[in-house]
């Protein structure tokens, strides 16, 4: 009696089962292991070792998972980022309202802007440097909260540092010059101080002419000449320049805790404006050390790569 001849499928199963060479038999196609903290000599002992160990029934093959590129999980702002964001909100806007009063004296947008610029020059250079500082602060609050970039948000809070100190010197100055000796200093910059243009346009702006009267250093124009109508400028000028150093002193002094407010919500919440733990380093008692990093197979079989490895790194 004649054997049958086995199915084709089952003699292919055969053949490829008796392949020596197949790459799920050997284990010379396996990758080496990864171990950046390891130098390369002793990366190449390891390998041979591991794959020599390594038998082909212990092996198992896991499909890896791709995540999809395209699709990004959203995450969920913080608590301290939305603080931030709101102070850093403030922070802007009295940045741009400072800024916006300076540009508006300096193009003389309003009817006392020349008596300003001529008479109060150094409190006026000091509310547009503050109003700039304070804005670009504010822009640079903004980038790094939107990049979570903690970087930037280190130089932002130099930055704050920087307007309170501009905000703290326009009060001190204003409140200083306002309450000691008014009326002397008045005098003597008009006298001293004040070129013939400033007094010029002085006395154009508050309608009056000279300081106490027309033979008081007074400068000529179609209005202020020997027999005019018009009043000397020291009662005008003193009034106008008490009334706006009171209010500039008063606002400047009042943002001083609306600014500490934004200083301290910068300095405790910058470094938790995302789920980031530090530096993204595990903490100290989830570290690993040589002596307790093993890789085993399914089999039960280990290396001990403080003994296999730092040895041979070593020699």
């Amino acid at each position: 009696m004649s054997h049958l001849p086995l199915p084709a499928q089952n003699t292919a199963q055969n053949r490829l089962s008796s392949e020596p060479n197949s790459p799920w038999d050997s284990v010379e196609d396996l990758p080496e292991p990864v171990l950046p903290w390891m130098k390369s000599e002793s990366r190449q002992s390891f390998g041979a070792s591991s794959r020599s160990s390594v038998e082909s029934g212990s092996l198992h093959v896991v499909k890896r998972y791709q995540p999809d590129p395209d699709q990004k999980k959203r995450q969920i702002w913080t608590a301290r980022k939305w603080w931030i964001l709101f102070s850093n909100a403030i922070l802007f806007c009295y940045g741009l309202g400072i800024l916006l009063l300076a540009l508006l004296t300096f193009f003389k947008l309003y009817q006392r802007a020349d008596v300003v610029i001529v008479g109060e020059r150094m409190i006026l250079n000091l509310i547009t440097a503050t109003g700039v500082i304070c804005l670009f602060s504010s822009i640079l609050g903004f980038v790094g909260i939107m990049l979570n970039n903690r970087a930037v948000l280190t130089f932002y809070n130099l930055f704050l540092w920087v307007c309170f100190g501009m905000i703290a010197a326009i009060g001190y100055v204003a409140y200083r010059k306002a309450k000691w000796n008014i009326e002397g200093k008045l005098s003597y910059q008009w006298h001293y101080d004040l070129t013939s243009d400033g007094r010029s346009r002085i006395q154009a702006n508050l309608h009056c002419c000279g300081y106490k009267q027309f033979t008081d250093f007074h400068e000529r124009s179609n209005k202020c000449f020997p027999r005019t109508l018009l009043p000397g400028c020291r009662f005008k000028y003193q009034q106008f320049t008490k009334d706006a150093l009171k209010i500039t002193w008063i606002v400047a002094f009042s943002l001083i805790p609306l600014h500490l407010f934004v200083l301290i919500t910068a300095l405790l919440c910058s470094n938790h404006i995302n789920r980031k733990f530090g530096k993204n380093l595990p903490p100290k008692i989830y570290r690993l050390d040589y002596q307790g990093i093993v890789a085993g197979t399914p089999t039960g079989s280990s290396i001990n790569l403080h003994h296999d490895g730092l040895q041979q790194r070593n020699r």
